[in-house]
């Protein structure tokens, strides 16, 4: 997983077999995505994984709304899995 840090947000969706739809947005403070959450199916077994963004004042939306396209091309800087020293 520490491979996908620098990947886009599509890039890593697609090597999961996930889609958009099933993305949670984490944005901290309410507005600032800072992050994704997902369910990745690559392998025998699902696990959620937590994809942190590089942020940039582009990803402040006051309406808590994010378009697929401007989320998928996000860069990764940071991979985690919740319960294994994530959130």
């Amino acid at each position: 997983m520490q491979s996908w840090v620098g990947m886009t947000v599509a890039q890593v969706l697609a090597l999961c077999g996930s889609q958009f739809s099933d993305v949670t947005m984490v944005d901290e403070p309410p507005g600032k995505l800072r992050a994704v959450e997902f369910v990745c199916r690559h392998g025998a077994s699902p696990f959620r994984v937590v994809l942190e963004l590089q942020y940039s004042s582009g990803l402040f939306s006051s309406a808590r709304s994010w378009s697929e396209e401007l989320v998928g091309k996000q860069k990764v800087v940071e991979v985690r899995e919740p319960g294994r020293g994530g959130y």
